[in-house]
Parts: C-alpha cells; sequence; structure tokens
C-alpha cells in the first residue's frame, strides 16, 4: 500500500514536470511559428532590446501578436529583427530528469522495502546479559 502510493507520486510528479524540459532558443520565425504555434516568443532587436509577444503569428513579413497579459496588438516587421526565440523541447534535460527520476524510485523503493523487512535474527550474534539470558533487543 505504501509502495503503490509512493510510486503514484513520483507518477503524477514526473507528468508535472517533464513539461519543464525546455530551453529558450532562437528558432527561424516563419517557419517555426506556423508548424508549433506556441504560446509565447521573445523577438530581440539589433539594439538588444528584447520584447515578449504572446499569440505570434507571421503576416507576410510582419510578425504580429498581442502584448502579454494585455490585449494590445503588436506588429513588428521582420526586416527590423534581430533574432526570435522561443521554448523548445530540451533532450539534454529531460534525459537527466528521467535518470534523476528513476534514481529517486529506485531510492525510494529500496528505502520503503528495509523499512517493511522487520527484525531478523538469523546469523546475527545475540549478547547475553550477566544473569545468562539472551538481551531482549536480539
Amino acid at each position: 500500500m505504501l509502495l503503490s502510493t509512493a510510486l503514484k507520486r513520483v507518477a503524477v510528479a514526473s507528468g508535472c514536470l517533464a513539461a519543464g524540459c525546455t530551453s529558450l532558443r532562437p528558432v527561424p520565425p516563419a517557419e517555426y511559428l506556423t508548424k508549433n504555434s506556441p504560446d509565447l516568443v521573445w523577438v530581440t532587436y539589433p539594439n538588444r532590446v528584447v520584447v515578449p509577444v504572446a499569440q505570434p503569428e507571421v503576416a507576410g513579413d510582419t510578425l504580429k501578436g498581442m502584448r502579454p497579459g494585455t490585449s494590445q496588438p503588436v506588429a513588428i516587421p521582420l526586416a527590423q529583427v534581430s533574432s526570435v526565440q522561443a521554448k523548445t523541447p530540451d533532450g539534454t534535460k529531460t534525459i537527466f530528469f528521467a535518470t534523476a527520476l528513476g534514481a529517486g524510485a529506485v531510492s525510494a523503493v529500496y528505502l520503503i522495502w528495509i523499512s517493511q523487512a522487520g527484525p531478523r535474527t538469523d546469523g546475527v550474534y545475540c549478547p547475553y546479559d550477566v544473569r545468562g539470558r539472551v538481551e531482549s533487543y536480539c
């Protein structure tokens, strides 16, 4: 019972955290936005000013969207854009996460198994007290 509860918690945590295995990376705006439809991208101008754009889409030679958290429209000509960054899946982070999760799960199972093992006296030396009786803790 305790083991199944721990495994269920590990499964839920892994599902929630697996979505976090992403990295912010430069993307080609026209191709990436039409294929992936991200919720948010970060546009960098040549003077290094970064502007977040929600619900981005490319219409002709312009990147359009909204300012995050508002209903203000944003339109940026692609000629004025130095780079566009979006959150993309990161295989390296996923591998590290899965490895750490596996090690944690194995450790949890081992610790639960050891705690459920109970006392064993076979092959263990049990000392005698001064009256010649086996100590009570053995």
